[in-house]
């Protein structure tokens, strides 16, 4: 089939965790022998088109308006190329994404406004007040003229967990049926045990020797509710680090550090690394954490299990799916569950041990790329036999 994955990022840039799902879902969809074509937005440094290892990317200008203005430059774009005969399905990554687009499509569900509007505590999450008056008055603007919309058009509807499968049904009067579940893939042979010499000498090069580690992995946004993490410092062991592995959302930044206080000395921040160094920071770190108001799937808990790390990650949206058995959930926002299951964790050698093992066991048998390419394969016909 000829292909056209709509997102609104692609490597090399990377924003989210959406990008990591693009570039995952293209390579296994090209490796099955698809015709497969990614259009992103087109970013500064970046060409308007490559081709490489059977994917092409169209890179498209994005506006001011971001992902909106994207939106509409993306319809026009493949609106032109169905036109001319040249793509066989359109697959929106983000069904947002879709919000200006009149043709046949399938949509990929990850979180709704609905949720984003209320992660917080009934509130939108975010970095100040007055960026939570904007978010409320966005993400209600965008559930009403774009979102709902979206959803009514979607040919067919693909969901990377059944608690984002069960929102969209519940809350958006979808017919559950019409929402097929597929659990994203990990790559075991990449995300796996590195050699303890490797890891021992990453952990000399950042200066973490004596010291045990806590890991957060992501684009960090008010979403990821940091600020309840390092408000745990204070009352974690004098030798525990916290290391955050990714960039930040403008402005998130100082809410976590001042709700860190004296204890950001304990951070290490190291921003963006390298694809091939990720196993080693996730085996360098006792666990990671992800102390999430909000997630769709959760890409970095199962790249840490995948390599053998314990998680303690939230209650909330597909966490506990993707987790399952094998790691300690606690609620969101309740900083002393978190500074519980941390210390037990940090005294617990056995129990680490055996996450460790029933994480790599999880990861490698419940998400699969075969499962994930066989339900979107359902996904996908179901949308050519109403085109």
């Amino acid at each position: 089939m000829r292909l056209c994955l709509v997102s609104l990022d692609f490597a090399p840039a990377r924003t989210s965790g959406l990008t990591i799902y693009a570039e995952r879902l293209a390579r296994l969809l090209a490796n099955h022998g698809h015709a497969v074509t990614v259009v992103a937005a087109r970013r500064p440094g970046l060409p308007g088109q490559t081709f490489a290892d059977g994917i092409a990317v169209e890179r498209l200008p994005i506006g001011r308006s971001d992902w909106i203005g994207y939106g509409l430059h993306a319809a026009r774009h493949v609106a032109r190329r169905r036109a001319r005969g040249e793509l066989d399905l359109v697959h929106f990554l983000d069904v947002h994404f879709a919000w200006a687009y009149r043709g046949p499509f399938v949509a990929s569900l990850l979180q709704s406004f609905r949720q984003r509007l209320t992660a917080d505590g009934g509130q939108p999450y975010a970095s100040s007040w007055p960026n939570r008056v904007f978010r409320r008055a966005y993400y209600n603007g965008a559930l009403r003229w774009m979102e709902r919309p979206a959803l009514r058009r979607a040919g067919a509807l693909v969901s990377l967990s059944e608690a984002t499968r069960q929102e969209f049904a519940r809350h958006y009067h979808i017919r559950p049926e019409r929402i097929i579940l597929t659990p994203p893939s990990i790559d075991t042979a990449r995300f796996a045990p590195p050699p303890a010499e490797a890891v021992a000498a990453l952990r000399r090069r950042l200066g973490l020797e004596g010291r045990r580690v806590l890991l957060h992995v992501g684009f960090s946004t008010p979403r990821k509710g940091l600020e309840y993490l390092v408000a745990a410092l204070p009352a974690l062991p004098p030798d525990a680090r916290l290391v955050l592995v990714g960039t930040w959302e403008p402005g998130y930044r100082e809410k976590v550090r001042a709700a860190a206080g004296a204890a950001w000395e304990r951070v290490l921040e190291t921003g963006s690394v390298p694809d091939a160094e990720m196993p080693l920071y996730f085996a360098l770190a006792e666990m990671l954490t992800l102390p999430s108001l909000l997630e769709g799937f959760g890409l970095p808990a199962l790249e840490a299990m995948a390599c053998g790390t314990p998680v303690i990650a939230t209650t909330t949206g597909a966490l506990p799916e993707v987790v399952g058995p094998c790691g300690i959930l606690v609620p969101p926002r309740d900083t002393p569950a978190l500074v519980a299951a941390i210390r037990a964790l940090l005294d617990d050698e056995p129990r680490r041990t055996h996450l460790a093992r029933c994480g790599r066991e999880r990861a490698c048998t419940a998400f699969s790329p075969e499962r994930e390419y066989t339900t979107l394969m359902q996904a996908y016909r179901r949308m050519t036999d109403v085109m």
